[in-house]
């Protein structure tokens, strides 16, 4: 066998040994994949250390890769994004071209799928017009918010005649709204009832929120436009600059003690609202309580410590003074008989110096 023949049936063997592998592969691609995956999960660790000691060595080589890989994903997306953009400019250019035709056509369609498929047809423009809902949810309702603000009467005409036609429909629906939510209404009617009382208490007025039609803030805004940019004449900024200001001497101060005293309100409403909102002052209190008992015992103990220290060294010093100053008796002379009881009585002494014997 020559060379030649040799190199190709060595070629011919790897090549059906590729196959060969390649075969097992697509029948076994599950079981190689969850072989695989067993693996990796029982070597992370060994992964993660190989994977960092790989990054540390070769450093500048990943941080080429990934800067390669960074900018080819950052063009890759503003092409898709200038294509997307050409897209939709000549697609939206030719829609106002065949503004027309576009329409019969998708009339037509329309009939067409009503007509294959009545139900399959309802269903899907069912679910098409929740996918549009939910995506355009917001936008639609600021918008229907704003036409309300600025023209409410439509709107409030078209509720009362709802209203009219559907009274007592109306009132049942109350009713049993108010018979499954009792206990939720009369707690915010409560809520609300306090909160009124504590904004008179605080000599704050009543909350009416109105809002101001669209008429109304109009006119408003003419009237500001008109009055801050009407260009005024020569004579009247000269009567402007004639007329006479108060000195800052005769501009009255409010007085200190009203200041104060707003101040001092101020501060109770602010606690008093607080107190009435946030239960959690409840246990602040609780335990601020129970903190000052706790300092007024140890307050109490050590006094009496103190007390009783001070009087013992005020007894030692008494006693001290006491053994100082105190009267003591003469000591008893000791009896003429205490020692020898034969002796003879010291009056009889013939040797005495006093009285007759002298």
């Amino acid at each position: 066998m020559t060379a030649r023949s040799e190199r190709a049936e060595g070629a011919a063997g790897a090549e059906r040994e590729r196959q060969a592998r390649r075969a097992y592969r697509e029948r076994n691609a599950e079981r190689i994949s969850a072989g695989k995956r067993a693996w990796r999960e029982r070597n992370q660790e060994h992964i993660r250390a190989y994977r960092a000691a790989y990054n540390a060595e070769h450093r500048e080589e990943v941080l080429a890769k990934k800067r390669e890989h960074a900018a080819r994903s950052s063009a890759r997306r503003v092409a898709e994004r200038r294509r997307k953009e050409s897209k939709r400019a000549s697609s939206k250019k030719y829609y106002e071209a065949h503004k027309t035709e576009h329409r019969e056509y998708t009339r037509q369609w329309q009939a067409r799928k009503r007509a294959e498929d009545p139900e399959g047809y309802r269903a899907t423009r069912a679910k098409a017009q929740r996918r549009w809902w939910d995506t355009h949810k917001d936008e639609y309702n600021a918008k229907l918010r704003a036409q309300h603000r600025e023209n409410p009467e439509p709107r409030r005409a078209a509720a009362r005649e709802y209203y009219a036609a559907h009274a007592e429909e109306m009132k049942a629906k109350k009713r049993a709204y108010y018979a499954a939510n009792r206990e939720r209404v009369l707690a915010g009617n409560r809520a609300w009832k306090e909160r009124e009382k504590r904004r008179l208490d605080a000599g704050l007025p009543p909350r009416r929120i109105r809002t101001t039609p669209a008429a109304e803030r109009r006119a408003n805004t003419a009237a500001a436009d008109g009055f801050f940019t009407r260009e005024r004449t020569p004579d009247e900024i000269a009567a402007l600059r004639r007329k006479s200001h108060p000195t800052v001497e005769l501009l009255q101060r409010t007085p200190p003690e009203l200041v104060a005293a707003f101040e001092r309100d101020s501060k109770r409403t602010r606690i008093e609202h607080a107190l009435a909102t946030d239960g959690s002052y409840a246990s602040r209190q609780l335990l601020a309580e129970a903190r000052r008992q706790l300092a007024a015992q140890q307050r109490a103990a050590l006094r009496e410590q103190r007390d009783a220290t001070e009087n013992a060294r005020l007894d030692a010093i008494g006693k001290q003074v006491n053994d100082r100053l105190r009267h003591r008796e003469p000591a008893r002379r000791r009896h003429h008989l205490d020692p020898d009881p034969a002796a003879p009585h010291p009056m009889l002494n013939p040797n005495s110096t006093m009285g007759m014997n002298r």
